[in-house]
This record gives structure tokens, C-alpha cells and sequence, in this order.
């Protein structure tokens, strides 16, 4: 998918984030904290777990989780930290899921 359509996919699923969204605990944080700038290394992970305080809290971790992966399997684009989950996280769940699935 090029990022043309991805956005044009990410504009089409933006109606079903918001009947979620507005009870996220991360509605109007700095986006930084969820998506940062650094490729890896500490800074990346303290990154991480400040978002995993937000996302501790949040009521909506299983819809914001759910988004997320239906966007990762439509795309192949794993960033950011969603659904109380860094990508590599996402990414060792949906191979769990899928082998559990085929077993």
C-alpha cells in the first residue's frame, strides 16, 4: 500500500477511532510521546513507558488495540504505540494470534 493510500485508509477509519477516541486517556498528550522522532535506543524506550502510563489508565486500550491491528494487517505498517503495545509487541501478537488461528 503506498502512503498515499494509507492515508487515504487512515482518513476513512478516523470516523471509527472517534467513537472510541474521545475517552482515550491520551486525547490531547503530545504525540511525540506515542510516536517518537528517535529510531531506538533509551530515549525510545523512555518514550515507551511514559506512554505505557497513559495507556495503563486508559478505558478504551482494547478498541485503541483493535484500530490499530486492523490498520496493521490492511497496510504492513507497524509505528507507533498503540493499544498498551510498542509495534514489536503488535507484531508478536498478531503472530500469536495467527498461529492460534491455524492450530
Amino acid at each position: 500500500m503506498s502512503l498515499g493510500q494509507t492515508a487515504t485508509y487512515r482518513q476513512e477509519t478516523n470516523n471509527k477511532m472517534t467513537e472510541w477516541f474521545d475517552q482515550a486517556a491520551c486525547k490531547g498528550l503530545d504525540s511525540e510521546v506515542f510516536f517518537p522522532e528517535i529510531p531506538t535506543g533509551d530515549t525510545r524506550r523512555f518514550h515507551w513507558l511514559q506512554a505505557k502510563q497513559y495507556c495503563d489508565q486508559c478505558p478504551v486500550t482494547k478498541e485503541c488495540l483493535a484500530f490499530q491491528l486492523a490498520f496493521e494487517d490492511k497496510t504492513g505498517r507497524r509505528e507507533g504505540y498503540w493499544g498498551n503495545m510498542t509495534p514489536k509487541e503488535r507484531e508478536q501478537y498478531s503472530r500469536s494470534n495467527a498461529n492460534n488461528r491455524r492450530g
